[in-house]
């Protein structure tokens, strides 16, 4: 097989983390250790991509952006190193997952192998192709399958209060990953994408 992208949907990475020591009368629980502060999230700062692939992957955004009558989204850098290192670190140990540090951004994914070329625009163009089972509505219930990931990465790409995004594409051997990350993060309950 000459082909094999794999997604996942997209996912805005928040976490509510407990400090404090549940007591009963028997034990005294501790923190779930994997549990962790947010940190504040500074402003995201306008900037340009650095290369042609980023270019195009942005410019791939903003077009489908535009046919729902979304802002065009800025580039931002701080956005291109966080989804980077996560790119990276998902070549180097051969998964492929969500990021689950607490972010707070949203993101998407794609990874594809079996020696082959995948250009910006058929990578984006895999996540905008999950407008077909799209279904304008309140999140979470935005998918004609009745499972809002099946349009994550869709919802995401268009969600209109998302103003910021920084894409990187790394690979290794005959594997692609290209992250994005997204600022504010969209797909959240009780809110219209567009």
């Amino acid at each position: 097989m000459n082909r094999l992208p794999v997604l996942f949907a997209a996912m805005t990475v928040l976490a509510s983390a407990s400090g404090c020591a549940a007591a009963d009368p028997i034990h005294i629980r501790q923190a779930d250790p994997r549990a962790r502060e947010l940190a504040p999230i500074p402003a995201p700062q306008d900037s340009r991509p650095s290369d042609e692939v980023e270019t195009r992957v942005l410019r791939a955004h903003n077009a489908e952006r535009a046919t729902v009558g979304a802002a065009p989204l800025i580039w931002e850098d701080g956005l291109e190193r966080e989804a980077r290192a996560w790119a990276e670190q998902l070549l180097a140990t051969n998964s492929f997952a969500h990021d689950p540090s607490p972010h707070g951004h949203g993101e998407n994914l794609w990874t594809g192998w079996g020696g082959r070329t995948w250009t910006p625009e058929e990578m984006v163009g895999e996540w905008i192709a999950e407008k077909a089972q799209y279904r304008h509505g309140v999140f979470p219930a935005v998918s004609r399958t009745g499972d809002w990931t099946a349009v994550g990465h869709y919802s995401q790409l268009v969600w209109s209060r998302t103003t910021h995004v920084g894409c990187a594409l790394v690979s290794r051997g005959d594997r692609s990953v290209l992250a994005c990350r997204y600022s504010p993060p969209g797909n959240i309950d009780g809110l219209r994408a567009y």
